[in-house]
């Protein structure tokens, strides 16, 4: 599950990982300085999140090498994470990890992720937290369907022009419903996540119906959920904005 897109550098990388965490609702530091019971320590990414008013203390080192990060890096950080007293440490890299590297990290409260690796752990909180928040509230459900059906105020709106609005809502609506709401936390649906996107080759229809699908192509083609949402938001808001124009919600 692509979150977001790979990172430029090692500062792109801590930058990225920090974003995820805050959107997961951890309260994160970038470089954050600590005192150990040694020295002053330089966190790449510290982050907070509190559960059941218990603070989770997460600390992040990234690495962006070319080549496999070894054991010694594990070593350092478990003994950083002992005496901060942190619950979990967890090093990320955009390669992978040496075999001794694995070994030192096996039953510790280290954990070594890749950069995808990194995606998948945190995909279903940063989806639920997040990504259907966000998408819900830029594609609202607050339109009456009758009012559109029946509007005849061509006054206000070029006729043409308002079919070209309604066309372009209701393929909104559709990719709303792409992306289900609400799950069982036991079932095992976020496994295929990774096939949602891109929006091109997942929603269900014809080829024809595709091409008069009124959604630009660059957001159909979209691989990056945290993409898709800037992108979704940029096409979407002129059309809401056109439609409160037209006072269309639903009236109680």
């Amino acid at each position: 599950m692509n979150i977001t897109s790979k990172p430029v550098d090692w500062k792109d990388l801590q930058n990225k990982i920090g974003i995820i965490l805050t959107q997961c609702n951890f309260k994160v530091e970038i470089e954050k300085k600590v005192s150990s019971t040694r020295s002053l320590i330089e966190i790449d990414v510290y982050a907070e999140e509190i559960i059941d008013n218990r603070k989770y203390l997460v600390l992040c080192e990234c690495k962006m090498w070319n080549s496999n990060i070894p054991q010694l890096y594990i070593h350092g950080l478990r003994t950083v994470v002992n005496d901060i007293g942190a619950n979990k440490g967890y090093i990320i890299s955009t390669s992978n990890f040496q075999r001794g590297a694995k070994d030192s990290a096996e039953h510790t409260n280290i954990e070594l992720l890749t950069w995808d690796g990194f995606q998948q752990a945190f995909f279903k909180s940063w989806y639920i937290k997040y990504f259907q928040e966000k998408l819900r509230s830029m594609i609202p459900t607050k339109y009456d369907n009758l009012a559109i059906q029946f509007f005849d105020d061509y006054d206000l709106i070029d006729k043409t022009e308002f079919r070209s609005l309604i066309d372009k809502y209701n393929a909104l609506q559709e990719i709303s419903d792409h992306f289900p709401y609400y799950f069982n936390n036991y079932s095992n649906e976020f496994a295929d996540y990774d096939k949602k996107l891109p929006l091109i080759h997942t929603l269900d229809f014809e080829d024809w119906e595709y091409l008069y699908f009124p959604i630009p192509k660059e957001i159909l083609e979209e691989v990056n959920y945290l993409d898709l949402l800037h992108k979704l938001v940029e096409f979407a808001q002129p059309i809401y904005n056109k439609l409160d124009t037209l006072n269309l919600e639903y009236r109680d």
